[in-house]
């Protein structure tokens, strides 16, 4: 079992950063080599769990933006009127981001256990794969020139939505669908990594309120 998420959680590595979906690609391995099944490591709960390493190395690298957005939400809490005037701009953000997460957080709640089920389906993820690779190539078009507002981020958001399924490159769902509406790369990527925050813990809270059997029967040292 250690050795299977050891495999595993190599080829998360490799493919997490990459507009390719780690998801599709492990869904595929796992198939592939007869992992399903065998063990306690593949699985939901494992796509949680090496989802929380990706959220640290985001967190670590966007490290000056989430300190000034844990600052804006800090002194909204607890300074009032004067905290929301002085952080204006980080509380917008903030908002962007939220409305952003809703789609997934709706779609990942009210059909969580269809979503699981297509994580045995390696077919669905190779449709899916190419899907996005076509999705990543109509990139290239501009059909709008919208800045990151709240319309923005609700298609942004919707895109993040759609790739929730093995095969769907959250990240380069997200970012292309940016690009397309004609938001700039380096803005469309850093909002595309600041939705997996929430994304990742939601994710994370759904799971552990499931995982007490799992982790009881020897679990917890893989995940």
């Amino acid at each position: 079992s250690m050795w299977i998420v050891i495999r595993l959680a190599v080829v998360q590595g490799l493919t997490e950063f990459f507009p390719v979906s780690s998801s599709g690609h492990l869904g595929i391995i796992e198939s592939l080599f007869g992992m399903r099944g065998e063990g306690a490591g593949p699985g939901i709960l494992f796509e949680v769990a090496v989802h929380v390493g990706t959220l640290g190395a985001v967190v670590i690298f966007y490290r000056r933006k989430v300190w000034a957005l844990c600052k804006a939400l800090f002194a909204l809490l607890f300074s009032g009127a004067s905290g929301r005037e002085r952080y204006r701009s980080e509380l917008r953000y903030i908002g962007l981001v939220a409305l952003g997460s809703v789609p997934a957080g709706v779609i990942g709640v009210a059909f969580n256990d269809q979503v699981e089920a297509t994580f045995n389906a390696p077919s669905l993820s190779a449709i899916l794969l190419v899907a996005t690779g076509v999705y990543l190539h109509m990139s290239r078009m501009r059909l709008a020139g919208w800045a990151l507002t709240w319309r923005a981020a609700l298609v942004i958001g919707c895109a993040q939505a759609s790739a929730i399924l093995p095969g769907g490159s959250r990240s380069g769902w997200t970012i292309a669908t940016g690009l397309i509406l004609g938001v700039g790369f380096a803005e469309a990527a850093e909002f595309s990594f600041m939705l997996l925050i929430p994304a990742v813990l939601g994710a994370t809270a759904l799971e552990l309120v499931k995982a007490p059997p799992a982790l009881a029967s020897g679990a917890a040292a893989p995940l």
